[in-house]
This record gives structure tokens, C-alpha cells and sequence, in this order.
């Protein structure tokens, strides 16, 4: 359940909407969706797709702690809220550490949901259907102050429960060959969910064989290709990811049974990341707080204290940047084809220029992925 100030102080409803009702919002959205039905169908089978987790966004939780005066006596709130002398309300404001923070788990998190398509340079052909499920493991840096922005950390104790150093993603892909615009076209859709949380990204990719086909020449075929990963699942923030990729890979038999393909690569990702509202005072109700009436042993120690000043949002900043190499193996028999591959990610190293003054860097550190892909080549 989600807690935000409002008339009839009660939690926000994030409970499973009925599945008639998801299948007609998805049928009446946006084409990536349509073309994912089949996916999110497969998804939504996994009963933990419904629940929140620990892995669900906490971004107060980004905030240190302060000690107060409250109205139940000393306590603890987010020292980013301002209180006047009469312990009224005056504001709430993240500073620079705590937008550091903010960037760098946006950047982390943006790899875990960002496009990893396991495929070659080679299209799968005009005629081509591709239906797969994958599997992704991706390396964070569990233990660094800014993973502390998830429900499973409690700030209290902040290393009592970490996230694991690996997060697990599950998700199912269709891709089909075309013509248009240019021949050597191949277009796909898919849903990727973050095991322990709600988070679901719609992805969805066109790639272009600059050169392919020839396997009896000595050279590899090459590609270009343009993603796009859009992350649903919480109200903490809009996560979106996009990733430019070039590839080469070389097609060659085994035993006239087999066809065996490596493949490798590099990207350039853009994770851009807008931050929703966020109550800095969630223990104290705010309509009744400001009413006269008592909203609760953490509201200010004077009626009304202005409670709803304290809500606030991460500032905008710029567009995350991060790189990576990968490569790995396409492995088919008939129309059955297993695949694999690593990642290599280099560290986030970009900074929010839009400030005039020195904005948040990106802290994260470099990250890995391995990915299992498994499906069928029609």
C-alpha cells in the first residue's frame, strides 16, 4: 500500500486490478503493448508479479534521519524538512547528497530494467517469428548508500536486510522479420519483470543488418540497433531507458545439425529519471494535522503544522549515461534455439549539468549481466 497525504487519510489502493480490466487498458494502449500481450499473459501467471516486494522503491529512505521535537515527543523524521521556530512545517528539500543518491540508484536500476536483447546481427528473415523467454541476473552495489531507497531496508537499521548483489529479472519476447522501411529489418516487443518488487518494463527494439547472409565468406554480419525499456510498477518515479547498439556476429554449422552463432558487441544507454511525489512525513497525517485535530505521534508539536509542505520530489536532472560491452552464443537445432550472454557495464561517471551551481553525480559503480534466452524460431 501507498501513503501520500490526502482527504480521507487512508492508503492509496495498489491492489491487483481484475485481469479483464488490465487486458482492455493493454489492447487500448500503445502498439508496443498490443504486440506484448502474449507476454504480459505469461507474466502475470507469476503470482509475485502482484505483490510489493522488497525491492520496491522507498525513496524516502534516501533521506537521513534527523532528531526532532514532535507531538509525541523526541523523535526521528527526514532532515530534509525545514520546521520554523514554532516547529510548523516550512518546506521540504532533497540536497545535493541526497540527489547523488538519487542518481546513482536511478543508474543501477536503470541496467537491472534496461533492454538486454540476447540476439545476433543476423535478422531472422522476412518470414521469421521469434517467440522466447529470458532470464537476466544483473550485479549491483548492494551494500552502497543509495540501494538503501527500497522497502527491504529498513533505515533504523540499514544493514540488517540488504538487496541481494545479484536481482533477477524474468521476462518473455516476441520479434518478427520485415521489409519496410529497408530489407534487413527485424522489429520485437517484450515485457521484463523484477522478481521482489512490482516493477514491469515494456521493451521494445528495431534492428538493421548492415551486412549479413553471407556464411561462406570469411566475414561476420553487422547490426545496428535501437531499444527502448519503459518502467511501470511504481509511483517513486518514471524510469525510462534507451540503448543504441552495434554488433557483429558469424553463423557456422556443426555436424550439419547445429547452427552455432556468436556474437558480441557495444552499447550506448540513456536512462532518463523523473521523480514522483513523496511524503517526508508519513507518519503524520496531514488534512487531519492542519484540521486542529491530532494526525498522529509524528506531526510538528503545534496545531496546524502544515504537514503537507512537506511533500516534495527529487529535482529533474540530466539523462543518465552509461556503456557496455557484451557478447555471447545462439545456439539452434530445427526451430528450437537456446542462447547466453554477458555484459560488462562501466561505471556511471555523468554529472547533472542543468544546475548552475555543481549538480549530482552518477556513483555508481561498474555492473555485470548474464542472460539465458530459450524459444523457438518459426
Amino acid at each position: 500500500m501507498a501513503f501520500l497525504d490526502r482527504g480521507n487519510a487512508g492508503p492509496l489502493p495498489c491492489g491487483r486490478m481484475p485481469l479483464s480490466r488490465r487486458l482492455g487498458l493493454w489492447f487500448s494502449q500503445s502498439p508496443v503493448q498490443g504486440l506484448c500481450t502474449a507476454a504480459v499473459l505469461g507474466l502475470l501467471s507469476y503470482p509475485a508479479a502482484a505483490r510489493a516486494g522488497k525491492l520496491d522503491l522507498e525513496l524516502l529512505n534516501l533521506c537521513p534521519g534527523s532528531s526532532r521535537t514532535l507531538s509525541g515527543g523526541q523523535g526521528s523524521e527526514c532532515g530534509w524538512v525545514g520546521r520554523g521556530g514554532d516547529g510548523k512545517v516550512t518546506g521540504a528539500q532533497p540536497d545535493l547528497e541526497g540527489e547523488t543518491r538519487f542518481r546513482s540508484l536511478m543508474s543501477e536500476l536503470g541496467m537491472v530494467m534496461a533492454p538486454s536483447i540476447v540476439t545476433p546481427a543476423d535478422t531472422i528473415g522476412f518470414a521469421g517469428f521469434q517467440i522466447s523467454a529470458e532470464l537476466g541476473l544483473t550485479q549491483i552495489n548492494n551494500k552502497a548508500e543509495y540501494w538503501d531507497g527500497v522497502k527491504g531496508v529498513a533505515p533504523q537499521n540499514r544493514l540488517a536486510d540488504r538487496p541481494a548483489a545479484w536481482l533477477t529479472t524474468i521476462g518473455m519476447f516476441v520479434r518478427k522479420g520485415i521489409w519496410l522501411p529497408v530489407p534487413s529489418m527485424e522489429v520485437g516487443a517484450g515485457v521484463v519483470h523484477l522478481l521482489q518488487s512490482q516493477l514491469i518494463a515494456y521493451q521494445a527494439y528495431a534492428k538493421f543488418a548492415i551486412h549479413e547472409g553471407f556464411q561462406d565468406w570469411p566475414l561476420p554480419s553487422v547490426a545496428g540497433r535501437a531499444a527502448v525499456s519503459h518502467v511501470t510498477g511504481t509511483d517513486q518515479v518514471r524510469l525510462d531507458i534507451a540503448s543504441l547498439d552495434v554488433l557483429a556476429s558469424k553463423a557456422f554449422g556443426i555436424g550439419g545439425t547445429f547452427r552455432a552463432e556468436p556474437f558480441g558487441g557495444w552499447s550506448y544507454l540513456m536512462i532518463k529519471a523523473k521523480s514522483g511525489v513523496i511524503d517526508a512525513t508519513p507518519g503524520c497525517d496531514g488534512f487531519l494535522s492542519n484540521s486542529g485535530s491530532a494526525g498522529g505521534a509524528f506531526c510538528g508539536p503545534v496545531r496546524p503544522d502544515n504537514d503537507l509542505a512537506a511533500n516534495f520530489s527529487f529535482p529533474d536532472q540530466d539523462t543518465i549515461i552509461r556503456t557496455r560491452f557484451f557478447g555471447g552464443m545462439k545456439l539452434k537445432f530445427s526451430a528450437v534455439f537456446i542462447a547466453a550472454q554477458y555484459e560488462y557495464i562501466g561505471a556511471g561517471r555523468s554529472r547533472d549539468v542543468s544546475k548552475t551551481s555543481a549538480g549530482a553525480r552518477d556513483g555508481s559503480e561498474k555492473q555485470a549481466r548474464v542472460s539465458l534466452s530459450g524459444g523457438f524460431d518459426f
